[in-house]
C-alpha cells in the first residue's frame, strides 16, 4: 500500500529538493539528499520523515524531473 502524501506537502518537498540540487549542482547519494532536505524543512517548519522524502524523490526520478547517475549522483534532469 502507498503512502497518500497531502499535494500541499508533495508540492513543498520537490520544491525544496529542486532547489537543493540547482543550489549543489548534484548531490552523490539519496542519504545525503535527504538530509540536505531534513534540514531545508526543519528550517521551514515542516514535519517530515526520510520515509516519505525518499518516496518523493523516486517518485520524482519516475516522473524525469530529477535523475541519478553513478558518476554525478542525483541532479535535476534537462
Amino acid at each position: 500500500m502507498a503512502a497518500k502524501i497531502p499535494i500541499n506537502l508533495n508540492v513543498q518537498i520537490e520544491r525544496i529538493i529542486l532547489k537543493i540540487l540547482y543550489e549543489e549542482k548534484s548531490v552523490r547519494t539519496t542519504k545525503v539528499l535527504i538530509e540536505f532536505t531534513l534540514e531545508k524543512a526543519m528550517k521551514e517548519r515542516i514535519t517530515i520523515s526520510e520515509k516519505i522524502i525518499n518516496i518523493i524523490i523516486n517518485q520524482m526520478n519516475k516522473n524525469r524531473k530529477i535523475q541519478f547517475t553513478q558518476k554525478e549522483g542525483w541532479k535535476i534532469r534537462i
